[in-house]
């Protein structure tokens, strides 16, 4: 018996995976619909297609190209290969608990863990036996609390707003420089999620953002939430208890998305359980760790160090390399980013 504490993206598909190999599979998720709250920006690279067929009902928008500013008005436009995805998260993570239920899994709804003890789950105090336990409890989880395995966790705080705002359909921006960077991701023509992620005071970032690219916008709905910064440290699994997704920290720290990474380490864990935490440190670290050294790296930028970057960025074998290239795993285009544009190495010593 498999007991995942959490609805999410990871949680639903790790379900998937295991009730499709027979597995008798139980999700506890506290809220009661799946999918809410929502705290997401919901853009993910086209590298989701290696684990969940797209389908209309969650895919929104495709994005075609970005434009990235710098503190000093300077921008740069990247036309990417593939199209990244805008997903409605809330029918993105139904979709996948639909699939996890077709194939056996049985889901309880405002069922809250509370805690575990040997081979049992405690759940709205009532035991349930269980052999293995899946903390995909978001950032904030309590599986990780109750065991021992919280380690030292770090946050940054996202806050964003879905606005009435006219945008480019096809055309993602970003800010450098506004709190750790600011973002407008249309959903169409006339909608768009505009947002910041920071270390501190979120809103007083975004009210800025909002004042430079969107005055006077009808605000629609709006989104708060921590985001975990990725611990190379991190315990993912303790006796027959395992963190996934934002519970394991398993978060790129440049652009704090997640979701792809949840989802391989879901596969990984489905194919072989006990060996999962050397699965991830084989084939999830490695990327991770980069991009945790690259967040390092800009969190001691100023605005003239963002400005020089933009102009790195601008030269075109740069560009090529960044248009043809997932940014989930940067170990695979980092050196021919040097190597194309070795004054890159300048901002090295910031490392240290």
């Amino acid at each position: 018996m498999f007991s995942i504490i959490g609805a999410g993206p990871s949680g639903n598909y790790l379900a998937y995976l295991l009730a499709k190999q027979n597995n008798e599979v139980q999700v506890f998720e506290e809220h009661k619909i799946i999918g809410s709250p929502v705290q997401c920006t919901g853009i993910l690279t086209h590298k989701l297609e290696e684990f969940v067929p797209l389908d209309k009902s969650f895919v929104v928008n495709k994005i075609n190209q970005t434009r990235v500013y710098s503190p000093n008005g300077n921008s740069i436009n990247i036309k990417f290969q593939k199209p990244d995805l805008v997903v409605d998260r809330s029918k993105f993570d139904q979709y996948l608990a639909d699939l996890a239920m077709k194939h056996g899994a049985v889901y309880h709804l405002e069922s809250r863990y509370q805690s575990n003890d040997d081979k049992q789950v405690k759940v709205n105090g009532i035991n349930i036996k269980s052999d293995h336990i899946i903390g995909a409890d978001g950032p904030l989880s309590r599986v990780a609390k109750n065991n021992a395995m919280w380690c030292d966790r770090k946050f940054v705080s996202g806050h964003q707003y879905t606005l009435k705002t006219s945008c480019e359909k096809d055309l993602v921006e970003f800010w450098l420089g506004i709190g750790m960077f600011g973002w407008l991701v249309p959903v169409d023509e006339y909608t768009a999620r505009v947002g910041v992620v920071s270390y501190n005071n979120p809103s007083a970032h975004l009210k800025k953002l909002i004042s430079l690219r969107s005055p006077k916008s009808k605000i629609l709905s709006q989104e708060t939430g921590l985001i975990p910064i990725y611990n190379p440290k991190q315990i993912l699994q303790k006796d027959n208890v395992s963190l996934i997704g934002d519970a394991a920290t398993q978060v790129k720290a440049t652009s704090f998305g997640g979701i792809v990474h949840s989802l391989k380490a879901a596969k990984l864990f489905s194919e072989n359980p006990s060996n999962y935490p050397q699965l991830c440190k084989k084939n999830l670290h490695k990327d991770l760790y980069l991009s945790l050294m690259i967040r390092k790296t800009l969190d001691k930028f100023s605005s003239e160090d963002y400005d020089e970057l933009i102009k790195l960025f601008s030269k075109q074998k740069v560009q090529t390399i960044l248009e043809t290239n997932s940014r989930d795993y940067p170990t695979k285009f980092i050196l021919d980013l040097i190597l194309a544009q070795p004054r890159f190495l300048k901002f090295l010593p910031k490392l240290i």
